[in-house]
């Protein structure tokens, strides 16, 4: 290690759950710019240069940040129709970034958002990108693949709204997935099926024919870009698998077929089970209209019997917590975790959905979602043990410490029990 490298990060004696499945361990991580330059074991004690920032706390683990696989930062859980009408684009953008702080102070350091009018979840990504704003890594889709009545409420005919995008035939589609690349955008989503909130829209039946799928997904993929596939029902969770689509979200009519297929092409299953949970535990006083309510029960009957059976047969799948949607708050990102749990995973395997399997998912394995030596530095110093109780990592309070790319975005600890310092040693 060089000595005169005054950027150097220490997490001193932590206990390690490295987002791989192993056991936790104690050690201690060396940080150098980005990167996680070194990790010792806790016998070891590394010369450091004088400068070097030491954090040693008693009782943290350290995990690596936390990766939501399906967000809309330009939503708000709050938000209605009419709301959504009557604010501007600037303002819905200055909210987007407020929202994307949140998300980040949470310990969530890397999101894919999926779905947002007027491009701007680019615009969010890039002004994250440029220091310009405070926010998780973000992988993004702008506007949505849909046709007419799949999700936009219908308004009366002397009623039109600019950048409103429907599609109808696969011509339509081809352009639009065309526009969307030439914007810049991570990943394209599409909507196989309808929704599972919309009173006219129905999630069993059919959105995108076949042939209207698979021109997408031919636009993305001829650019190496990856396909996220809205799919409830059994119609819609087909048409996205034949047309090799890269993650299916919500997935909540599963045959023994579609599993199969689904885990011999390795399609991931994002099953965002935190808008039924809330409705779940909160029942008919949620807020949401009961025909609403009715049918996202419904839905998360059939959704955890899928989830089961895809788990059993080997299907991957990653954390997405769905935030931005009706009852999923920004920041409430890792009730996720909590839901995953519930329906089946142990907290080791509920971790591992938000860290590396959700950067398999992405693309993104080789860079971020486990501590190892050469990966990027986003890290969470967490006060208790996850694997005890998942849900601490719920509370923001518990999470002391966020390090994105090696840089300590929030901290947290009181000053009485800090122990933060330029010292080799801190003791």
């Amino acid at each position: 290690m060089d000595k005169n490298d005054k950027d150097i990060l220490v997490l001193s004696k932590v206990n390690i759950i490295d987002g791989t499945g192993s056991s936790p361990k104690m050690g201690t991580i060396v940080i150098q710019g980005k990167h996680i330059r070194k990790i010792y074991s806790p016998d070891t004690t590394p010369e450091l240069p004088e400068k070097a920032t030491v954090i040693k706390l008693p009782g943290v683990t350290v995990m690596p940040g936390l990766i939501d696989t399906h967000t809309h930062v330009s939503m708000s859980k709050g938000d209605t129709e009419l709301s959504n009408l009557k604010e501007s684009v600037p303002f819905k953008t200055l909210k987007a970034c407020k929202n994307a702080e949140t998300t980040l102070k949470s310990g969530i350091t890397t999101i894919r958002d999926l779905g947002a009018d007027h491009f701007i979840d680019l615009a969010v990504r890039d002004a994250i990108n440029q220091n310009i704003i405070k926010g998780p890594r973000m992988l993004v889709s702008g506007f949505r693949i849909l046709p007419t009545g799949a999700d936009y409420p219908l308004y009366p005919p002397q009623v039109s709204f600019a950048e409103r995008f429907t599609m109808d035939s696969p011509d339509e589609i081809r352009k639009a997935a065309r526009t969307l690349l030439a914007h810049g955008v991570d990943v394209i989503k599409i909507l196989t099926s309808g929704r599972t909130f919309r009173k006219t829209s129905s999630p069993d039946s059919y959105a995108l024919s076949l042939e209207e799928a698979q021109t997408a997904v031919r636009e993305a993929h001829n650019q190496g870009i990856p396909v996220s596939c809205h799919a409830h029902g059994a119609n819609g969770v087909k048409i996205a698998i034949a047309s090799d689509c890269d993650t299916i979200e919500h997935g909540t009519i599963l045959d023994d077929n579609d599993i199969e297929s689904m885990a011999e092409k390795q399609i991931f299953l994002i099953p965002t089970f935190s808008y039924s949970k809330h409705i779940e535990e909160k029942g008919r006083d949620c807020g949401i209209p009961d025909y609403a309510v009715e049918k996202a029960l419904s839905s998360r009957k059939k959704r955890l019997t899928s989830f089961g059976k895809a788990l059993k047969a080997g299907v991957p799948y990653a954390m997405g917590s769905d935030a931005g949607m009706p009852l999923v708050d920004h920041g409430t990102n890792a009730f996720e975790l909590s839901a995953l749990v519930d329906a089946g995973l142990t907290p080791m395997q509920a971790i591992m959905a938000g860290t590396s399997c959700a950067a398999r998912c992405l693309r993104l394995e080789k860079k971020i979602g486990t501590i190892e030596e050469g990966k990027l530095a986003d890290l969470l110093v967490v006060q208790g043990d996850p694997l005890k109780g998942i849900a601490l990592l719920q509370e923001t309070r518990n999470i002391l410490y966020v390090i994105k790319e090696g840089h300590i975005e929030i901290e947290r600890t009181p000053q009485r029990t800090s122990c933060l310092t330029k010292r080799p040693t801190c003791e």
